[in-house]
């Protein structure tokens, strides 16, 4: 991707990320019944089963009484990053790793490990803004 393409789509997901917060605060994500699981991250209700045997579960997993809001959020941030495109298959794990990492710092900053839902999915907007921060300060300055 050229230079004014990948600043284009830096700008583009900096619009969508902002309209999203508006989004957030209209509660958009009611009705969401998808359940995240992805890039090696899920998001449920519950615990996921044991692994068994050979197979490892290396996932992520969230857990939360508000796993379809998060989960909303997820594929929402998804499309923002892929659509620009800033996200791709090689780093989208650390993009979902460091969202489903905000997700748990939330929770186990609270006394309940629940917290409220509007400040989760806050907190885990507000990595995405960090995350496009840092890719914008990986792009050579142009010096006139």
């Amino acid at each position: 991707m050229t230079e004014s393409k990948y600043i284009k789509g830096i700008i583009d997901a900096q619009d969508a990320l902002s309209l999203l917060i508006d989004r957030i605060s209209c509660k958009e994500y009611k009705g969401s019944n998808y359940l995240w699981g992805g890039a090696d991250v899920v998001i449920g209700a519950s615990s996921p089963p044991e692994s068994k045997g050979w197979w490892s579960n290396n996932d992520i997993s969230i857990v939360t009484p508000y796993c379809k809001e998060l989960s909303w959020l997820f594929i929402e941030l998804r499309d923002i990053f892929y659509e620009t495109p800033l996200i791709d298959y090689l780093n989208k794990y650390e993009f979902f790793g460091r969202l489903a990492d905000s997700a748990s710092k939330y929770m186990e900053s609270v006394d309940d490990g629940i917290g409220n839902r509007a400040v989760l999915l806050l907190a885990v907007h507000n990595e995405a803004e960090i995350i496009l921060k840092e890719i914008l300060s990986t792009i050579p300055h142009i010096e006139n």
